[in-house]
């Protein structure tokens, strides 16, 4: 077993050793051609690409399969929908696939500012990071600190469905679905070397290659090594990926597409976290925290993390019907060691001296998730009188398997004013020791019926059947819990085409099954909800898109505790309600001259709560307005010269349910240049918080408020041939 007392070394030579496996691909389906056996078949020009997974390129209104898992234009969703390109995640250098989000309509993004190990994401108020993150249709479900990381480097797009998704993608977050297309093999010839740095002590290199070989196996290799640092952290640490695929066909038609991945990392925690509210929102008598000031400790922090990734997709047709199935296994093995503070001296919310001593804890565990997951679909169009059907069948399996050992310990104190480290810390004593196994069934069905003068509407339902159980915790000795649960999804949606506009409305449920790791949890049921959506979608040329939407979304049952002096008392009445509006938009203006811009304001509002002087407040971390508008300038006096500039307004947020401890909003401004040079050389610099803002970007309750990030300056040079 791997411990924090590894070095960086070893994690290098797991990224050979899992090069040497990636690399066995095409060599499987090489080996199973048999040229001498049989004639030979002309498939004549072998296409492996999919619509709807394609790469996006400059197009606004591509083809998705988000929201109705067959190709459909955005234009024709009965719901929000975004679609960020991995053309978009390279003009920005993103090191994170939340960063990439930032600017998009409805989408917190990174809430609790850089976090170097997960991609934090809240759509339309509530936090989609554990049950809202899918990948290729497939869910990545996190429970606990069971969960997957994906680098911007592994994906073609990244698509935002807002709103419930129950209808299609089972148990899963009422504010909508975010899902990471993967980069495929596609069978086109080429490679894309990528060399990069940051001010903040982040660099950077990538190989990105492929083609077909005379076999017409199409391949796709990939490898990315990156040092972070900054951010506050003690050390600088190493993240390494390793990704190949390959597709091939077969005679009868099908087609079928095999990838793989390593992600590793071996790295600190960054600084700028786990701040208390009084010192960083608010000036005490030291001030306020430095930018990245770490409250934990060098010799104690360790965060390591071995990924992998193994996805199989298989089409054809037979006869009227295309049958398309997609299946992955994960497996996540994380071992995490940190000191955090938790309030001042005394667990308390300000100072109790003039050093500003902070309490702090330790904490540590030892997690391996493991998942399999399995989408078997059929669709087909069908005409009934003057009506065309576009029907789709599905069954949908998984398991999710979680093996986890959590222990804390009550740590040193550590001077705000004159922080040294060092000190030696309490063993932690294990709170959590247990597994626990999720299985899902669903089964659903869609009708995308089309009739009249360019009337649509879509007709979802789905069943799904939840087993939740986990083991008697060997910590405690408490019991774990056995529950099954049954729920029944569905979506209604009505749009009509008005030449280039298509305005639609829409109203769908959605269920989340909530974890409870002990004998309470045979009683919590899942929580549920419903939205109604009405918008319309203008797209008058493949260069332009505009989308407003207009909705209100209740989430129910949410399960919520209070301490009875012996245990905690389990009730179900929470109740949130987030209704609001988004606008997102991007064009030319002029030759040369584009844009794009989003606009959201929500209001979010705690309905119910076991508390009951809470009730008509808007929960801590939401964020309810935001904005966002970028331009980019080719000159055409200047061949391959683009500059960029933007600017992203954040407004208020609350500390506290109680909305007493407000968090201010606060305005960013971007900027960039690109020049394509001779010979398939690209330099992009990108310039984040231009200004070098001092913000807040959010806060968990009065004791945890995250720094929002300086300025960042990163440089990419892009080699393609």
């Amino acid at each position: 077993m791997e411990g924090p007392w590894m070095t960086r070394l070893p994690l290098t030579a797991r990224l050979l050793g899992q090069t040497a496996l990636v690399a066995l691909l095409p060599a499987l389906v090489l080996a199973q051609e048999t040229p001498d056996e049989g004639p030979v078949v002309d498939l004549g020009e072998i296409t492996f690409s999919v619509l709807g997974a394609d790469p996006v390129g400059d197009r606004a209104n591509p083809f998705t399969l988000t929201g109705v898992k067959t190709p459909t234009p955005i234009t024709e969703v009965p719901q929000s929908v975004s679609v960020v390109s991995a053309e978009q995640v390279a003009a920005t250098n993103a090191a994170k696939i939340d960063e990439a989000l930032s600017g998009t309509a409805g989408v917190q993004a990174a809430p609790f500012s850089y976090d170097s190990d997960t991609n934090w994401i809240y759509s339309r108020g509530f936090d989609a990071t554990q049950t809202g993150v899918f990948l290729d249709g497939l869910q990545l479900y996190a429970y606990a600190f069971g969960g997957f990381y994906i680098d911007p480097f592994l994906i073609e797009r990244i698509e935002v469905l807002r709103g419930p998704s129950s209808m299609l993608y089972g148990a899963s977050n009422p504010g909508g679905v975010v899902n990471y297309v993967s980069r495929l093999p596609g069978g086109e010839p080429g490679t894309l070397l990528e060399f990069g740095a940051d001010t903040e002590g982040r660099t950077w290199s990538s190989v990105d290659l492929g083609g077909t070989t005379a076999g017409d196996v199409a391949y796709r290799f990939g490898a990315k090594l990156q040092r972070v640092d900054g951010h506050g952290a003690f050390e600088d640490g190493l993240e390494g990926i390793v990704t190949g695929g390959v597709a091939t066909s077969f005679d009868n038609g099908g087609t079928l597409t095999l990838t793989a991945s390593y992600t590793g990392m071996d790295e600190d925690h960054v600084g700028g976290a786990w701040l208390p509210y009084y010192g960083t929102v608010e000036p005490v008598g030291f001030g306020t925290f430095d930018e990245d000031f770490n409250t934990g400790e060098s010799d104690v922090d360790s965060y390591i993390r071995n990924q992998w990734l193994l996805t199989a997709i298989y089409r054809q047709d037979l006869g009227a019907w295309r049958l398309t199935n997609t299946a992955r296994y994960e497996r996540a093995h994380v071992e995490e060691s940190s000191v955090y503070a938790y309030g001042y001296a005394g667990f308390a919310l300000t100072p109790q001296d003039a050093d500003g001593t902070l309490s702090r804890l330790v904490f540590e565990h030892d997690t391996t998730a493991t998942g399999l997951h399995n989408d078997l679909r059929l669709e087909r169009t069908l005409a009934t009188g003057e009506a065309e059907h576009r029907l789709l069948l599905g069954f949908d399996a998984k398991v999710y398997q979680l093996d986890q050992v959590q222990a804390s310990a009550t740590g040193t104190g550590l001077s705000a004013t004159d922080p040294v480290y060092g000190a030696a810390q309490p063993d932690t004593v294990p709170y959590i020791d247990q597994e626990l196994t999720q299985t899902g069934l669903g089964l659903y069905a869609q009708d995308q019926v089309r009739w009249g003068d360019g009337w649509i509407a879509t007709l979802n339902g789905r069943y799904d059947l939840v087993h939740t159980e986990a083991d008697t915790n060997e910590a405690t000795g408490v019991a774990g819990v056995d529950r099954q649960d049954g729920e029944f999804s569905w979506r209604l949606g009505l749009a009509k085409e008005i030449r280039d506009v298509v305005p639609y409305v829409s109203a769908g449920t959605f269920f989340n099954p909530q974890v409870v790791n002990d004998p309470a949890g045979d009683e919590v049921e899942p929580e549920i909800g419903r939205q109604v959506e009405t918008g319309l979608k203008w797209s008058p040329n493949e260069r332009t898109l505009l989308t407003l939407a207009a909705f209100e979304t209740t989430r129910e049952n949410i399960s919520q505790t209070r301490w009875n002096g012996a245990g905690y008392d389990y009730f179900q009445i929470g109740e949130v309600r987030s209704r609001g509006f988004e606008i997102e938009a991007q064009g030319e203006i002029a030759a040369g001259l584009t844009y794009r811009g989003s606009l959201t304001r929500l209001d979010v509002e705690i309905t119910d709560d076991v508390d009951p002087t809470i009730v008509g407040n808007a929960p801590y971390v939401v964020v309810e307005d935001q904005a966002a508008f970028s331009v980019a300038w080719e000159p055409m006096a200047v061949e391959g010269l683009t500059l960029t500039a933007g600017v992203r307004f954040v407004g208020e947020s609350w500390a506290d349910n109680q909305n007493t401890l407000e968090v201010p909003s606060t305005t960013l401004y971007d900027a960039g240049v690109s020049y394509d040079v001779a010979g398939g050389w690209t330099a992009n610099l990108d310039v984040s918080n231009l200004t070098d803002e001092d913000y807040v970007a959010a806060c968990q309750t009065a004791y945890w408020c995250y720094q929002g990030e300086g300025r960042n300056v990163s440089l990419a040079v892009r080699k393609s041939f």
